[in-house]
C-alpha cells in the first residue's frame, strides 16, 4: 500500500488546506459516498497518490489548481473494488498477466490466496507470486497459505506448511493473515497443527480467512470460536443468513465453477445491515474476466439477486477493506488512496476508467500502464517430477482371479458440481484386473504423486465424468496438485502422462496417439503468455474435450477437483479413496 513520506504528507496536508496545487483534479463527476449512501457532484483533488480533498460542487464552484484536469463526463465516481477472496493461479496467467486483464474492470486491489502454488513448491511459490505482484497497478495482498497440504495425512503435495512455516511467510510483505483454513475437520475437534497456525494469528492479532462446509450451528460455532472469520463456501441462503447471525462475515461467490451471489443474496436480502457481506471471485479463468468482468461481474450479480446497487459496491469496497483492516482503502474521501473508479451510473456499474494510486492506469477497458516484468526463475523450471510410469501401474489389481467384486466408484453428482459421493457398484474381473471394457459410462481415475518427494500413486474407477474415448491428465487438481488422469484405455494415458512431463505442466488430452496440449510450465499452474494468446489455447481444448463427452461448464478443469480431500463427500488422493465428510481413508474393494 503506497506509504507517504514526511515531506509528501505534509504536502497532502497543505494542498487539502489550500495552500497548495493537486496533480490531478477530477471533475464532472457525482460521487457515491460509502459512508453516507449519497450521491452527488464533486469535483475530487489528488496529490501523491492520495485524495486530498472533495469539493462539493453544490457549495462551492471553483475549479481547484491542479497541474491536470480529467472530466469525468457525468460519471459516477467509486471507490476501486476489492477481491475479497481468490486464487491468482485460477486465472491460469502469472500476476503480472492476470492484472492486465483485471485492472481495466476496475479491480485495484485483491486479497489472494496463493495455496495452489504452494502445494507444488512451498514458501519459494509464494513468495514468487508476492514479488511478481509489486510490479502491477494493483495491490496483490496474500494470506499465508494454510492448507499445505489441504488434508495431512490423507494427501502429499509438494510443500507441508505448519505453524513454523507460516511465520516465515508471514515475515513477506503484502502478506496479511492466514489463508481459507480449509481443514475444518482438524479446525473443530482440535488437531494440533491447526491450533499452533491458529494461536500464530491470534497472538499476532491477524485476519483468519474460513472455508467451512457444514449445515451444523454447532460445527460453525466450534469453527467460529477457533478464530476463523469469513467463509466464501456457503450455497444457500439459510447458510448465509446462518452465518452472518453468527458473526461471520459472508464472502458472497461468482467464480468460474461456483455461482453462490444469487443463493446467498436471496437468504440476508430481508436484513437492513449488510457490513458482513463482501464479494470475491474465487476461481476465475480469463476468458471469463475478459467478456463478463471480474469483481464488476460479481457487483452486477449481486444487483440482479436483489442487492441493492449502493449496499453491492459497499461489498466490494469498504467493507471488505474493513474486514481486512485497509484503513486507506474502500472509499473516496480525504486521506484515503486515490483507487478510483469511474462508472457510467449506479445502474451500469462497469469501469470507464480506473485511477490506481491517483494515475489513470485503464480507460474505456484498455491497461494504459505500461507494467515492466522481470523474468523469474520459478517462471522457467519444470515441477512435474514423476517416476516412469508403466501400463501395470495404470492397472486395478483386485483380490480374485475371474468374476466379479464389488467397488467403491467415485460419482460426481453432476457434469458441473465438485462434489462426489459414494456409489458401490459390481464390476467384472478378467485375468485378475478390474475390466470397463462393456461399461462405457465408466472411466479410469488416477493420482500420481508429481513433486519428487515419493512414489504414491491411486487408481480407482469414476462414473459420471462421460469421457467416452482417449485420456485427459492434468497437473491442475486442487490443492495438492499432484498429476490426475482420468482414461479409456492404459496406451492413451500413457501417451498424455509423456507429454505432460514434456511440457512441464498444463492439460493434456491423447487419443490413438495424437495429442491436444495446454501448457501450463509456471508450476504446472499457469501460462507464461499473456490472456490473448492463453484465453485460445483453454477454448481450443474445450471444443475438443466437449466432442469427447466432456460437457462440463468448462472441460478443461473437469479434472480439477477430484482430488480435493475436504469437499463432500468422497474423493481419490494420491494415497487412497477418501471419506472426506469423517476425513479418512476407504478400501477400494468392499
Amino acid at each position: 500500500m503506497k506509504k507517504l513520506t514526511v515531506e509528501e504528507r505534509k504536502q497532502l496536508v497543505d494542498t487539502a488546506r489550500g495552500d497548495g496545487t493537486f496533480d490531478l483534479v477530477i471533475q464532472d463527476v457525482s460521487l457515491f459516498n460509502v459512508f453516507t449512501d449519497e450521491v452527488y457532484p464533486v469535483e475530487i483533488g489528488i496529490k501523491n497518490g492520495y485524495v486530498a480533498y472533495v469539493e462539493s460542487r453544490e457549495e462551492f464552484f471553483n475549479t481547484l489548481p491542479a497541474l491536470s484536469y480529467i472530466k469525468g463526463e457525468g460519471s459516477v465516481a467509486v471507490p476501486g473494488f476489492i477481491d475479497s477472496h481468490m486464487h491468482i493461479e485460477s486465472s491460469m496467467l502469472t500476476p503480472v498477466n492476470f492484472s492486465k486483464i483485471a485492472v481495466p474492470k476496475g479491480t485495484t486491489t485483491i486479497v489472494t490466496d496463493p495455496h495452489e502454488i504452494g502445494n507444488v513448491l512451498g514458501i519459494r511459490g509464494v513468495q514468487y507470486m508476492v514479488e511478481t505482484g509489486e510490479a502491477t497497478p494493483m495491490y496483490q495482498y496474500a494470506l499465508a497459505p494454510s492448507c499445505v497440504p489441504a488434508a495431512p495425512g490423507l494427501e502429499t503435495s509438494g510443500a507441508d506448511f505448519n505453524a513454523q512455516e507460516i511465520e516465515e511467510l508471514l515475515k513477506l510483505d503484502k502478506v496479511i493473515g492466514i489463508a481459507e483454513v480449509m481443514d475444518y475437520y482438524g479446525v473443530i475437534h482440535n488437531s494440533q497443527r491447526m491450533v499452533d497456525i491458529l494461536a500464530l494469528a491470534e497472538e499476532k492479532g491477524l485476519f483468519i480467512q474460513g472455508h467451512l462446509f457444514t449445515q451444523d450451528p454447532k460445527e460453525l460455532a466450534a469453527y467460529l470460536c477457533a478464530g476463523p472469520h469469513s467463509n466464501h463456501e456457503l450455497s444457500s441462503g439459510a447458510d448465509a443468513l446462518l452465518s452472518v447471525r453468527n458473526g461471520m462475515s459472508v464472502d458472497a461467490r461468482d467464480s468460474s465453477f461456483a455461482k453462490n451471489i444469487k443463493e446467498l443474496i436471496g437468504g440476508i436480502s430481508h436484513l437492513t445491515n449488510f457490513t458482513e457481506l463482501s464479494i470475491c471471485t474465487d476461481d476465475r479463468e480469463p476468458e471469463l474476466i475478459t467478456t463478463e468482468g471480474h469483481i464488476d461481474d460479481c457487483i452486477r450479480s449481486a444487483v440482479r439477486s436483489g442487492l441493492s446497487a449502493k449496499e453491492a459496491i459497499k461489498a466490494a469496497t469498504i467493507n471488505t477493506a474493513r474486514q481486512y483492516g485497509f484503513k486507506k482503502l474502500g472509499a473516496i474521501a480525504p486521506g484515503y488512496i486515490a483507487n478510483i473508479n469511474l462508472i457510467g451510473s449506479l445502474e451500469d456499474i462497469k469501469a470507464k476508467k480506473v485511477f490506481f494510486e491517483g494515475e489513470l492506469v485503464a480507460d474505456a477497458g484498455k491497461l494504459l500502464k505500461e507494467i515492466k516484468h522481470t523474468p523469474h526463475p520459478v517462471e522457467t523450471e519444470n515441477s512435474v517430477h514423476i517416476p516412469l510410469i508403466t501400463e501395470e501401474m495404470l492397472k486395478i489389481k483386485a483380490p480374485v482371479e475371474n468374476g466379479k467384486i464389488k467397488v467403491r466408484v467415485l460419482a460426481p453428482i453432476d457434469k458441473k458440481s465438485s462434489i462426489c459421493n459414494e456409489s458401490i457398484e459390481e464390476l467384472p474381473v478378467v485375468d485378475g484386473y478390474i475390466s470397463l471394457k462393456d461399461h462405457p459410462d465408466l472411466n479410469y481415475i488416477a493420482i500420481i504423486h508429481r513433486h519428487g518427494r515419493n512414489k504414491n500413486m491411486m487408481v480407482g474407477v469414476i462414473r459420471n465424468f462421460h469421457l467416452e474415448k482417449g485420456a485427459i491428465a492434468g497437473t491442475v487438481s486442487h490443492d495438492s496438485h499432484n498429476l490426475a488422469v482420468a482414461y479409456t484405455n492404459i496406451e492413451d494415458a500413457l501417451t498424455a502422462i509423456n507429454e505432460i512431463k514434456a511440457l512441464g505442466g498444463g492439460v493434456v488430452y491423447a487419443d490413438a496417439g495424437q495429442t491436444s496440449s495446454l501448457a501450463l510450465p509456471v508450476a504446472g499452474l499457469m501460462s507464461d503468455r499473456e490472456a490473448s494468446e492463453v484465453i485460445p489455447q483453454i477454448q481450443h481444448m474445450n471444443s475438443i474435450l466437449s466432442k469427447v463427452g466432456l460437457e462440463a461448464y468448462n472441460p478443461v478443469m473437469r479434472l480439477a477437483t477430484v482430488a480435493l480431500p475436504v469437499i463432500p463427500t468422497m474423493k481419490i488422493t494420491d494415497m487412497g479413496l477418501v471419506d472426506t465428510i469423517n476425513q479418512k481413508f476407504m478400501d477400494l474393494f468392499v
